[in-house]
């Protein structure tokens, strides 16, 4: 995967480049289309493994968020909201699969801002399932919340730990300036190898121009994360098909946070996968046989 399939003008100002692998549906032969959206600091090429694998089957596309790389290079944490990258999603559902549902997959902030969309008043025609790999912020929040209205010395040891250790950096990357120094002078880069030679046992392989895409994708750091997890929203419920795929080993989104989840949904599944954080690239056949069944049992075609 080295070019963009096609091009999505998303917003004045915004394009979004879309890769595709598979076949595409037709009359004739109809099939599943597949959205992946990728985290940070990633691009649609995290999604590779997995989607070759998915392609003998289904219709796969990943696209490059807003801000990241073949994609606009938009700035400024205004673009950053949920809001627009919910409004980027369903352009791009439009373009590649204009009559029917398709399946969305998440991971990291993929993920994260996938739950939102599922509950955009446009998702029940759009989406016919999803896979995530993290909870929403606001389930996140009420996670913390109810550890703090109810404490008893476990729980309070769990969210002293989710808190500071596997949230913490995170928060730090709303801070002001210094994310954008940690990025620029390369110590982001040697943290990330780290994380994936401890976690993953793999080398960590940036794309080229990685640094840009990191700093303005900031922007959903400060837009998004303090704002929902403090002030997490009561409960919704969804119709949509939602599984959760937890990495039983992540270290920033371990399984305790996503306890939760289960009462966003009226059909809710789980299982749980032998990595880390990164699991597209240490475990691209599992999630591929996971994606696949969750998909053939909430076919959308027509």
């Amino acid at each position: 995967m080295t070019q963009p399939t096609l091009y999505v003008d998303a917003a004045p100002g915004v394009r979004l480049a879309v890769y595709t692998w598979g076949q595409a549906p037709s009359p004739d032969q109809p099939r599943e289309t597949l959205v992946l959206l990728h985290g940070f600091p990633d691009r649609a090429v995290f999604w590779q493994k997995v989607a070759k694998r998915l392609s003998s089957s289904f219709y796969v596309v990943a696209y490059d968020m807003r801000g990241c790389g073949a994609s606009s290079p938009i700035s400024g944490r205004r673009h950053y909201h949920y809001a627009p990258l919910i409004n980027d999603l369903y352009a791009v559902i439009q373009a590649v699969s204009p009559k029917n549902k398709v399946h969305l997959v998440g991971h990291d902030w993929g993920a994260l801002y996938g739950w939102d969309a599922i509950f955009d008043p446009r998702a029940a025609a759009r989406i016919a399932s999803f896979v995530t790999m993290a909870p929403s912020l606001n389930q996140v929040g009420q996670w913390m919340r109810q550890r703090l209205l109810h404490p008893t010395p476990a729980r309070l040891l769990e969210l002293t730990h989710q808190a500071f250790i596997s949230n913490g950096l995170m928060t730090f990357f709303t801070l002001p300036l210094l994310p954008e120094l940690m990025w620029r002078s390369g110590i982001a880069m040697k943290m990330f190898s780290f994380f994936m030679k401890r976690f993953e046992h793999l080398p960590y392989e940036p794309q080229a121009g990685v640094e840009g895409d990191a700093i303005r994708y900031l922007g959903i750091y400060r837009s998004n994360l303090l704002q929902q997890v403090l002030r997490p929203q009561p409960t919704q419920t969804t119709s949509i098909p939602v599984h959760a795929l937890i990495a039983s080993r992540d270290p920033f989104l371990p399984p305790r946070v996503f306890e939760g989840c289960r009462q966003w949904t009226t059909h809710y599944s789980e299982s749980r996968v032998d990595a880390a954080h990164w699991a597209p690239l240490s475990q691209p056949e599992d999630l591929a046989r996971t994606i696949s069944n969750m998909a053939m049992a909430h076919t959308s075609c027509v």
